[in-house]
C-alpha cells in the first residue's frame, strides 16, 4: 500500500458530497438504503461515506442495532473506503462490533479537523503504510498498545482541496472478528497533543473499511 493514495482515497470521500443522492435508493419499508459506489450523508442519526475510485462497490446502511449498521460488498476495487460515524467527530467512546470482513486492508476510525488540517486514523485491523512515516512513540489505550506515527502529506486532495496536512496514525490493527470493541478517542486526541502533534476543530469521524489493488470483499459492521 502506497500512503499517498491511501489517504487521497480517503480524502476523495468529502469531495463526493456532491452525490450524496447518486446511487441512493430506499428499498423498502424496513430503513434500508442502498448505496452505489460514491455517496455521503446521513442515515439512522449517522454520518455515512462511500468513495470507489474503480470497480464496484454497494453499501446497505439499515436501522439494526440502534442504526449504527452497515455492510459493504465490492468487487474489483481500485481503491474503496466507506463506513459509518459522526459528523462532527470528537472525543468520544466509540462502540464498534465487526460482525464480518474479508478482502479488506484496514478498518480504522478515521477523520479529520480543521484549523490545523489534520488527517487520522485508528487502525483496529489490518495494517498501514508507515515507512515514509516518523515513530512518535505509543499509546496504551481499551487494553492494548498502539503505535504512533506522523506524516506530512504534500499537495495533496484533502476536505479543503489540495492542500499540504499532517497525518497522524495510530497503529495496532490486533481486533477480533464477532466482538463488541471500544476506542476510546479521546486517549488518542491527548496522546497526539502532548506529543506536540496538535488537533483543530473535528470534522467527520467514520468506523471506515477500506480495500485496494483490485480487491473483492465484504463487510458488515455495527458502531455506537
Amino acid at each position: 500500500m502506497h500512503l499517498a493514495r491511501f489517504v487521497s482515497s480517503r480524502t476523495m470521500q468529502v469531495l463526493f458530497a456532491a452525490l450524496v443522492m447518486a446511487g441512493c435508493a430506499a428499498i423498502g419499508a424496513d430503513a434500508q438504503t442502498t448505496v452505489q459506489n460514491n455517496g455521503t450523508g446521513t442515515n439512522n442519526g449517522y454520518f455515512y461515506s462511500l468513495y470507489t475510485s474503480s470497480g464496484s462497490a454497494t453499501m446497505t446502511l439499515t436501522d439494526d442495532y440502534g442504526g449504527g449498521n452497515y455492510s459493504i460488498s465490492w468487487s474489483g476495487v481500485g481503491d474503496m473506503v466507506g463506513g459509518k460515524g459522526w459528523n462532527p467527530g470528537g472525543s468520544i467512546s466509540v462502540g464498534y462490533n465487526v460482525g464480518a470482513a474479508n478482502g479488506y486492508n484496514t478498518i480504522s476510525v478515521y477523520g479529520w479537523t480543521t484549523n490545523p488540517l489534520v488527517e487520522y486514523y485508528i487502525t483496529e485491523f489490518g495494517s498501514l503504510y508507515t515507512a515514509d512515516a516518523t515513530y512518535k512513540g505509543s499509546v496504551s489505550s481499551d487494553g492494548h498498545t498502539y503505535d504512533t506515527y506522523e506524516h506530512e502529506q504534500v499537495n495533496q486532495p484533502s476536505i479543503e482541496g489540495t492542500a499540504t496536512f499532517e497525518q497522524y496514525l495510530d497503529a495496532w490493527g490486533g481486533s477480533s472478528i464477532g466482538s463488541n470493541h471500544t476506542v476510546t478517542t479521546g486517549n488518542h486526541f491527548n496522546n497526539w497533543k502532548n506529543l506536540g502533534m496538535p488537533l483543530g476543530n473535528f470534522n467527520y469521524m467514520i468506523l471506515g473499511t477500506e480495500a485496494y489493488n483490485g480487491a473483492s470483499g465484504y463487510v458488515n459492521a455495527t458502531v455506537w
